[in-house]
């Protein structure tokens, strides 16, 4: 881990496989968003600009094959901690 100035956002390196098994979390209300499936990364620099997360089935939707997607923009994290990503609250 890089050590930066505290005006500054801290560099953290994690395996994809890390993330994946992270709850994530809105940080304003609690919410479970769901667990991250894939990234969406920038061709030039090859850093993650958003994590593409699987939203929770509500109830009767096991029926149903579509699977709902959310992006969430890396600049919308907050804390990534041991077992959850908190977050901005997302629209």
């Amino acid at each position: 881990m890089k050590e930066v100035d505290s005006n500054e956002r801290r560099e953290i390196l994690l395996r994809f496989s890390d993330v994946q098994q992270k709850e994530i979390i809105e940080a304003g209300n609690g919410r479970f968003i769901g667990y991250i499936i894939d990234a969406e990364v920038d061709e030039k620099t090859g850093s993650i600009v958003a994590f593409l997360v699987s939203e929770p089935k509500k109830f009767m939707s096991f029926m149903q094959n579509d699977e709902q997607v959310r992006k969430v923009p890396i600049s919308d994290v907050l804390v990534v901690g041991k077992d959850v990503i908190l977050v901005r609250e997302l629209p």
